[in-house]
């Protein structure tokens, strides 16, 4: 004990004599528990797994400079920093803690954690499957606005695909809402609505869209492998590395959004663009739904008006989003809308009001200080309709309107 202490003495003042810069905080407990001690009589480090975790941790340094880079405030640059750590703790949950041969729903974001451009009006919830395997889920709709099955195939690195959709519009119900979709390879004998899967298959995304939390019930549903989970076994060293490499995959998708979904909105603010699934990519898109996103630059004392003429649609809401694609405070601050929550002019029209400050607009959605942002619209079931698109104004607020509250 006194020879370690003396060798972490030594190299603390051998640091500073020579300049070193030493590691803060936790780093430096790390770096001071790690010297003395004696290694493993084996060397892991040329396991997999290993390697696979040194690709994640490059990854994520990578995605740290990124944010530096393309941050345009101070603000931007200290939440990307808490960003990233909620997608590695995303990617972590959904991929590395899956496992395809026990499959679980398991939800994507959590009450504050809302990331990758979705919506708070919704729920995500996704299961890890493979191609060795074939698959049988069960449930009951609920009452919600809407619920959607993605499957996706792609392993590893690959660029994720779609390769089935189901919708509670498609699916074969009972009188009570209850469903039964199978996932094989060859058409099973039982009944339910059958997707075939590929060898490469990777993940059943489920959307659910929920227009008023306090009357609509959630879905429940199940998934299980045909024939019964089979019995746990540790992952092999392959195994554990592919799953790393997956939950590698999925942070680099969901932390470069920006860059790849629409990245002219950044540079041409206060517009909308319309778009589909085709153009975002089946893989992270509701099929079932007309996009239009939009992004906003307000100077302080200035808002952006939007109006817009929405469809005969049983769902449909407007989203504020920083440059990451996280959604704001939305649990404290109005910073979403859905059919349900605005005051509809007399022709059936909508007008919202994108500001800094409270002006007591009854559409108002709250910037929560952003001088940039994202604005993403969902029309549900209007992906082939010519809805009109936004009309956008941005406008100087009353000089009184400055303080805002």
């Amino acid at each position: 004990m006194i020879r370690k202490a003396l060798t972490i003495i030594f190299t603390l003042a051998l640091g500073v004599y020579l300049g070193y810069q030493l590691p803060r905080g936790a780093g430096l407990v790390s770096s001071l528990i790690g010297l003395g001690g004696q290694g493993p009589a084996e060397d892991y480090s040329t396991l997999a797994s290993h390697q696979a975790l040194i690709d994640f941790e490059t990854t994520f340094s990578n995605a740290r400079e990124m944010v530096l880079k393309d941050a345009r405030s101070a603000q931007e640059a200290i939440e990307g920093m808490r960003f990233l750590l909620r997608v590695a703790a995303m990617s972590t949950h959904i991929i590395a803690d899956a496992n395809p041969a026990r499959p679980r729903f398991q939800r994507m974001d959590t009450w504050v954690r809302k990331a990758g451009g979705d919506n708070p009006d919704a729920e995500y919830f996704l299961a890890a499957i493979d191609g060795t395997h074939d698959y049988r889920i069960t449930g009951n709709l609920g009452s919600v606005r809407y619920v959607g099955f993605t499957i996706n195939a792609g392993q590893g690195i690959e660029k994720r695909r779609q390769v089935g959709y189901l919708s509670d519009r498609t699916l074969t119900l009972d009188e009570a809402g209850n469903f039964t979709i199978l996932l094989s390879k060859t058409e099973p004998q039982e009944p339910g609505d059958w997707v075939q899967i590929p060898q490469d298959a990777s993940a059943v995304l489920v959307r659910q869209y929920i227009a008023d939390r306090d009357k609509e019930a959630l879905p429940e549903m199940a998934i299980e492998v045909l024939g019964g989970n089979l019995p746990y076994r540790p992952p092999t060293d392959e195994e554990m590395a592919a799953t790393i490499t997956g939950t590698t995959y999925a942070f680099f998708a969901l932390t470069h959004l920006h860059r790849t979904v629409l990245p002219e909105l950044m540079e041409q603010p206060n517009a909308f663009i319309r778009a589909t699934s085709d153009k975002l990519g089946g893989a992270i898109s509701g099929q079932d739904n007309l996009y239009m996103l939009g992004s906003y630059q307000l100077a302080q004392g200035e808002a952006l008006k939007v109006t817009v003429q929405p469809p005969d649609s049983r769902y449909w809401n407007l989203v504020a989003e920083t440059r990451w694609h996280e959604i704001y405070d939305y649990l404290t601050r109005p910073t979403s809308r859905t059919l349900e929550d605005v005051e509809f002019a007399a022709d059936g029209s909508v007008e919202f009001l994108v500001s800094h400050v409270d002006t007591g607009h009854p559409n108002w959605i709250d910037t929560s200080g952003h001088a940039f942002g994202f604005l993403t619209l969902r029309w549900l079931d209007a992906r082939h309709e010519d809805v009109p698109m936004p009309e956008v104004e941005l406008v100087q607020l009353a000089a009184d309107s400055d303080q805002g509250t």
